[in-house]
């Protein structure tokens, strides 16, 4: 996107008032390329004589075809698309569509083909060109002032394009269908390509990003409504790649849930830091497949550097294999399938040679109140139905119960302990837990999406003692942390388990000659974007007092918005207030149900319904980086705005 910024409108200059008012009459407004190079109209008076009298003495076919070509090579959409549809008069739209795609068999001369070759030569390789270049026309029958004409059109063509292009000027919109514009840009150089889209595409995004502090957090439309915007059947033809970034934007904006929002409260989802999302756009361009340390060196050094900066800022084991994953689900899923391995490897059972079945059966004992990801994960691991360990009022697991279950196991254990209680955020007893585990052999996994992060103040830190001890870990980076979607992180204190679950060797996976794992040796998948730069950007920018003021942040404005919620008739907060979940109910579960609706329906703020401890609770989750003060005493008052349109309903 330029930043040159000409006035809308001239009258400076008889030349230019001609100028602009031509191309107003022809395409109804003036071009972006001819506002922004016309700032010096005297240059650019000389460069319309200079075209106009190169393309006097070619005459208009030659002159078109050969500022095609050139156009072409340098790359340039502007002059492609602005040429093309001049040429329309000239060669009909069939045949401009054939020139545009492979103009040596668009039904050409011989003569022409060999001056369009010969104008992108002078574009793209110049200085190698010998007398042979121009005598191939001379045998065609150009002449020699006709061959200067042709090196002057491609040579003055590169003059206006790549001016054009180092001022980024944008590219205006074209009357022409889209099989055509496709064609012309088909021939453009990739990297060209791209830049009209991703401009489209910074622009939506940044015109979102400026939105989101001010915006109605809730979307507008529901899924369904988006379904009957997007009814139809795959397009016979291509579409432009910057007309279909317009298009998904327009549609889909309408639907979006003001997530990055800091009046967002909705499950546990976080915003996104700037460093992480911008690091995040350039996973995309990069598209590198960051599985191996081979084909993907740079992805891979950075998930080293920031695996150990997860561990050292968590304080758990520095030896430890660091995994980036789609999120907690898999993070879980990583974390015990290590355990699986050991406990089995530990009972003298194959799992690589034998699979599961036939294998001693192996107990998960989990808490009452563990998230749903973990039943999942088992699930998915062949494991089967965990079994339930009571826990207290607060969701943390009950160490005495936690004893009594594991005294009756006769086999391999694994206990799955919880860093986070998705209603109170409250954290197990961790070293009385792990000690316990262990002391019956069996493997201990921590499920902590949002509060393992915890760990990283020293405010907090002490409700997690002993959390290092466990066997496993597994953490959101796209909650608390705050990195685009989607990024889980599973560390796990053996790596070696790790490579015995997840690793591969095959004659096509080149792996060098060194004693670090690969990625793809660490989660389940062998082809993945590379998770750990957005991961690695945010630690980077927050450094470690960074990251435990984000961590702290999260923390107090939990506590605020329990206070200023408290300060409102009829609220109960039903948790203890640990971490950063507050769980509230108004009376009854009906009027909880209602004013839960109704802060949603308003939109101005979003906290979502659930159901903790048999009763029904607007569930408050602070993850977002830039909820300030502001925000905390918008999401109050939207919920005093819903208790008053709910009154309490009072019996007989």
């Amino acid at each position: 996107m330029s930043i040159i910024k000409p006035p809308a409108t001239r009258s400076d200059s008889a030349f230019l008032d001609a100028l602009f008012a031509s191309e107003v009459a022809d395409q109804g407004f003036v071009s972006r390329h001819t506002s922004v190079l016309s700032l010096n109209a005297e240059v650019y008076e000389a460069w319309e004589e200079l075209s106009a009298a190169v393309h006097r003495s070619m005459g208009t076919r030659r002159y078109e075809l050969v500022t095609l070509a050139a156009a072409g090579a340098i790359g340039s959409t502007h002059c492609r698309l602005a040429h093309g549809r001049k040429s329309l008069a000239v060669f009909g739209r069939e045949q401009l569509v054939r020139i545009a795609r492979d103009y040596h068999s668009a039904g050409l001369d011989e003569a022409e083909v060999a001056m369009m070759e010969f104008a992108e030569r002078v574009s793209t390789d110049s200085a190698s060109m010998t007398d042979l270049d121009s005598e191939g026309l001379r045998a065609l029958g150009l002449s020699d002032p006709e061959i200067v004409d042709v090196a002057l059109a491609a040579a003055a063509r590169n003059f206006y394009s790549r001016a054009v292009q180092a001022l980024a000027v944008e590219v205006d919109p074209v009357d022409i269908d889209e099989e055509l514009r496709a064609a012309l840009l088909q021939g453009l150089p990739d990297h060209r390509l791209y830049r009209e889209p991703l401009d489209r595409a910074h622009r939506h995004a940044l015109r979102w990003l400026d939105s989101v502090p001010t915006r109605r957090v809730a979307p507008e439309l529901d899924a369904d409504a988006l379904d009957e915007r997007l009814a139809g059947g795959l397009p016979e033809g291509p579409t432009d790649a910057a007309a279909v970034v317009d298009e998904l934007a327009s549609i889909c904006e309408p639907g979006l849930m003001g997530i990055g929002s800091g009046r967002f409260f909705g499950w546990v989802m976080g915003g996104v830091l700037p460093a992480a999302l911008a690091a995040d756009w350039l996973v995309g361009a990069w598209d590198q497949n960051a599985a191996m340390r081979f084909a993907t060196p740079a992805t891979a050094a950075v998930e080293g550097v920031a695996g150990r900066w997860i561990l050292e800022l968590l304080g758990l084991p520095a030896s430890a294999a660091v995994g980036f994953t789609t999120g907690g689900t898999v993070a879980n899923f990583v974390g015990l399938a290590a355990g699986r391995q050991s406990v089995l490897d530990d009972a003298g059972w194959d799992l690589a040679l034998h699979g599961l079945s036939g294998s001693p059966r192996i107990t998960v004992l989990v808490g009452d109140e563990r998230h749903g990801s973990i039943d999942l994960a088992l699930r998915y691991l062949g494991l089967g139905t965990p079994t339930v360990v009571p826990s207290d009022d607060q969701g943390r697991i009950l160490v005495e119960e936690l004893a009594r279950a594991l005294a009756g196991i006769d086999g391999p254990a694994i206990v799955c302990l919880q860093a986070g209680n998705l209603h109170s955020g409250a954290f197990d007893p961790m070293r009385e837990a792990i000690h316990l585990a262990h002391s019956h052999g069996a493997w201990v996994h921590v499920d902590g999406a949002f509060g393992l992060w915890a760990a990283a103040s020293p405010l907090y830190r002490g409700a997690l003692d002993g959390i290092e001890g466990a066997d496993s870990w597994a953490t959101d980076a796209h909650k608390t942390l705050n990195v685009p979607y989607d990024c889980g992180v599973a560390v796990v204190a053996r790596p070696e388990l790790l490579q015995a679950a997840f690793g591969l060797h095959t004659s096509y996976i080149i792996q060098g000659e060194h004693a670090v794992m690969d990625p793809f040796e660490k989660v389940p998948e062998m082809s993945r974007r590379a998770r750990e730069l957005p991961v690695w950007a945010a630690l980077r920018s927050l450094g470690r007092s960074g990251a435990v003021a984000l961590v702290e942040g999260l923390a107090a404005n939990a506590r605020a918005l329990a206070a200023g919620m408290l300060a409102l008739p009829d609220v109960e907060v039903l948790n203890t207030v640990a971490f950063t979940q507050v769980c509230l109910s108004f009376g009854s579960d009906e009027r909880t149900r209602r004013v839960a609706e109704r802060v949603m329906a308003e939109g101005a703020v979003w906290m979502s319904g659930s159901r903790w401890q048999d009763r029904e609770v607007l569930r408050i989750s602070v993850s977002n980086w830039s909820t300030d003060e502001a925000d905390v005493a918008a999401a109050v008052s939207a919920v005093e705005r819903a208790l008053a349109a709910e009154p309490a309903t009072t019996a007989g």
